[in-house]
């Protein structure tokens, strides 16, 4: 695809060069005939001067066609730089917009390890506070069952309460504890 921007972009290195090259023989033919105006005799300086008017009055054909093919060449080059240039652009819009992606990715994925981290701290917090919950309620059953092995204690409040903790524990899983309703 770089083909055609090559080729004119060589051209139009070659067309600047004849460019350059005709105007520097110009430009030598224009100082030479100075040169030879002031130095000589009368004839060779008349016929120098002569020579430099002509110069300095026409419009060199082959440096007006190298002009030209310069402005032509320079054309072609643009025409053909154009698409490369709508294509980098376009490529540079695309690289910004996967780098701010990117970006919004890796700030997503910071917050989602943050979020871990807390959720792995409430987990943790969770259980402990099963466990404690756990521990709590067993002291409560070996108390209750030392009060119900003691003579003279009122049974039927007793019972109330054991069947209360009886029906707490139907709301419980079997693996936090519960027992299975039949």
């Amino acid at each position: 695809q770089e083909a055609p921007f090559k080729a004119a972009q060589e051209e139009v290195e070659a067309a600047l060069s004849e460019v350059h090259k005709q105007e520097s023989e110009y430009q030598g033919k224009i100082a030479d005939c100075e040169s030879r105006s002031e130095q000589g005799g009368v004839v060779q300086r008349n016929k120098a001067k002569a020579e430099l008017a002509q110069l300095k009055a026409e419009d060199p054909l082959p440096l007006s066609r190298a002009k030209i093919t310069l402005e032509a060449a320079k054309k072609r080059a643009e025409k053909t730089r154009a698409p490369f240039e709508a294509a980098t652009k376009v490529a540079q819009e695309a690289r910004a917009q996967a780098e701010a992606a990117a970006n919004a990715a890796s700030e997503a994925r910071q917050a989602a390890d943050e979020a871990k981290a807390e959720s792995e701290r409430d987990k943790i917090s969770a259980e402990q506070a099963v466990e404690e919950a756990k521990r709590r309620v067993k002291e409560a059953e070996d108390y209750l069952e030392e009060i119900k092995s003691r003579p003279g204690c009122a049974h039927g409040a007793l019972w109330w309460i054991d069947r209360e903790l009886h029906e707490a524990k139907a709301y419980v899983p079997e693996s936090k504890g519960g027992y299975r309703k039949k």
